[in-house]
């Protein structure tokens, strides 16, 4: 558990850095290597420069403002556009949440806080979609890339609660906002239950949920099909470090990264930290 407001921000800002340090992580940026449009030390930057959004969430437990914020104060910090954004939907929710007893608790307050969210939230988070400029999967209704998006959510004052359940059913995110971090949970207990170091417990639990779940970014960048191989790619890695590297390779050459399985291990491991788990 945590004890103060501090601790809870920093647990957020540790899960970042963590997430990005593991190596290797087929398809995403870690130690070793780069993407062409993000950097490793852009993580970073971003993972530090949230830190006052997080802080001003675990005090004032204020979501849409925090999204917003997050964003804002971490591309001071950096010069690449979207780096977090999907972490942060999902972090700012459990930083608000901090108080809870245990990983459990903070994951079912974070969705009570959720439908308790109003309108505003939502339009808070869409001026940081926009601000980043992130990649989504494609929504029917409210989709985020939708010039009118704004005005319905004025005008049906659509919290975000709301605006989540609207999400395809591919949006991992929004499904774990709305269905109570269930992935984010299961993450936590491997990190828990792990016998091995830091960094391989982390790049085990990143492999294990691509092997699980098709990536909602690869699916807007190379479509449903790529994302379901790419599923059938990991488990036949199934742990074996060479072929894991060799998936690498191939996901990089291709430019297909697997961002929401990285925003999903920095989820379970925020989790993890708040169950007493310490590197």
């Amino acid at each position: 558990m945590f004890k103060s407001p501090v601790d809870a921000a920093i647990a957020a800002s540790l899960s970042l850095l963590l997430e990005v340090s593991g190596n290797p992580k087929a398809g995403n940026v870690d130690r070793e290597h780069d993407l062409e449009d993000l950097k490793y030390e852009h993580f970073i930057a971003s993972s530090v420069g949230a830190f006052p959004a997080f802080l001003m969430v675990a005090e004032k437990g204020k979501i849409g403002e925090g999204v917003f914020l997050a964003v804002k104060e971490s591309m001071r910090w950096h010069k690449a556009e979207n780096v977090h954004f999907g972490a942060f939907l999902l972090l700012i929710p459990l930083i608000a949440s901090w108080r809870g007893a245990g990983m459990r608790r903070i994951a079912e307050k974070a969705v009570g806080m959720l439908k308790n969210t109003g309108y505003e939230d939502s339009l808070r988070v869409l001026e940081a979609f926009k601000m980043c400029g992130a990649r989504v999967v494609r929504a029917e209704k409210l989709n985020l890339q939708n010039e009118k998006t704004e005005k319905d959510i004025r005008e049906k004052k659509i919290n975000l609660y709301e605006w989540m359940k609207m999400a395809p059913e591919e949006n991992l995110i929004a499904k774990e906002l709305v269905e109570g971090y269930k992935i984010s949970l299961y993450g936590a207990d491997f990190i828990l239950n792990s016998k091995m170091d830091v960094n391989a417990t982390i790049t085990a639990l990143y492999h294990d949920l691509l092997s699980k779940y098709p990536d909602p970014l690869i699916m807007a960048k190379k479509g449903r099909d790529y994302a379901l191989k790419v599923v059938e790619w990991a488990k036949s890695a199934n742990g074996n470090l060479e072929k894991l590297r060799e998936l690498d390779e191939r996901l990089i050459r291709d430019d297909a990264n697997p961002g929401t399985i990285a925003d999903l291990t920095a989820s379970s491991i925020y989790l993890a930290i708040s169950e007493g788990w310490r590197i």
